[in-house]
């Protein structure tokens, strides 16, 4: 990992060391141990007294961040090793007054004290700033001896909350095809006379004599520059399709019927994230890297049989096999100007995998944890 700046300075709680840039300021918070500010990034440190295990405390932590904001979103979990105590690694994204807070929050245990450390910076530096927070939290360390604990299985982690559902007035195709038609121009009169154009006078978007709300003129905005949209098609798992895009700060869902709405950047980031089913899941890499490409693509296409894994793959490889053989739904992400879209796999039950370059017909399958996910999505949207 490259770190962008050096990590000159020590500093220490009762707890834990850590370093990071010297360009960072420590300062006064009467309810912490450590408080750090510097390049758009807050950190802070906070201990209490508790003979639990990390599972335990790994659990009451997700149960309590969804509650502890209104719209927070889990977008995953790791187990962490570098702290030398058990601990793990939550990152989350909550909205705020000024924008959109992405958070990383390690939580270790000592036998004795649980020790809480969240890392917090403004959704849209998530991206620029990510070397540089990983490259801190690789040096936390307990300073705590740690009492030995039996090993166990991971922890459940908690289920997926239900997507959003875009508010806005339901349209035909075409009424929303005359919609954009009005980006730049005068409301043609004959158009009062076409069924798209009188389904736009009754869903509130034009007047009667043609006038423009100025909601209406906030939505086509965006399209009278006639820019290309961050799109993200969807093949659901009972063969359903969907379809959501999203210029800056208007989005269209839908295929047939669409939903028409003034959406905020970083709320599209959240809309799309719920839509990809991004939540904390435990992710462990596939032994095979790669799958026949023809195989890859006909379990893409979908349809009413999925051809199977060749025997020794499926037997070489149990965890891909369960994976390929789970209900998916496929993902493609396609930002402005890109070639190709990002490919996404949701196996149910089974998290993600992300579908890669198809070379000597063979294409590259690999397991993908969410916060990567979520992190191609930001990129997508906020193009951070």
């Amino acid at each position: 990992m490259a770190v962008p700046v050096p990590l000159g300075t020590e500093d220490r709680t009762a707890r834990l060391t850590l370093r990071r840039p010297d360009a960072w300021r420590r300062e006064d918070a009467p309810q912490a141990d450590l408080r750090l500010t510097g390049d758009d990034v807050v950190l802070t440190v906070r201990s209490r007294p508790s003979d639990r295990t990390i599972a335990e405390e790994h659990t009451s932590l997700l149960e309590r961040l969804p509650g502890s904001v209104e719209g927070l979103l889990l977008v995953g979990v790791d187990v962490w090793t570098a702290a030398g105590a058990p601990a793990r690694l939550v990152e989350y994204v909550r909205p705020d007054e000024d924008g959109a807070v992405a958070g990383a929050h390690l939580v270790f245990v000592t036998g004795r004290h649980r020790v809480d450390l969240t890392v917090e910076r403004p959704l849209a530096r998530m991206l620029a700033t990510d070397d540089l927070v990983f490259a801190v939290l690789d040096t936390v360390r307990a300073t705590e001896p740690t009492a030995a604990r039996p090993h166990r299985d991971l922890e459940p982690l908690p289920d997926a909350p239900a997507a959003a559902e875009l508010d806005g007035p339901r349209l035909t195709a075409e009424a929303v095809s005359t919609l954009r038609s009005l980006a730049g121009r005068r409301w043609n009169p004959g158009l009062l006379r076409s069924p798209a154009g009188r389904e736009l006078i009754d869903a509130g978007l034009v007047g009667r004599l043609g006038t423009l709300p100025e909601p209406t003129q906030s939505l086509l905005g965006p399209w009278a520059e006639e820019t290309q949209p961050t799109t993200l098609e969807q093949r659901l798992p009972d063969g359903g399709e969907s379809r959501l895009q999203a210029w800056d700060g208007t989005v269209v869902d839908g295929t047939d019927d669409q939903v028409v709405a003034a959406v905020p950047p970083e709320q599209v980031v959240a809309l799309m994230a719920g839509r990809l089913g991004i939540r904390p899941v435990w992710t462990f890499p596939f032994r095979t890297g790669s799958v026949r490409a023809d195989l890859v693509a006909r379990r893409l296409d979908g349809g009413d049989t999925a051809p199977d894994l060749p025997s020794d793959l499926a037997e070489g490889d149990p965890r891909l096999a369960r994976f390929w053989t789970a209900p998916w739904t496929v993902s493609h992400l396609r930002r402005p100007g890109a070639q190709l879209p990002v490919t996404i796999v949701h196996a149910e039950g089974h998290g993600f995998a992300r579908v890669g370059r198809t070379e000597a017909g063979a294409t590259t399958f690999s397991a993908d944890a969410p916060a990567n996910v979520f992190r191609s999505v930001v990129r997508a949207v906020l193009g951070a």
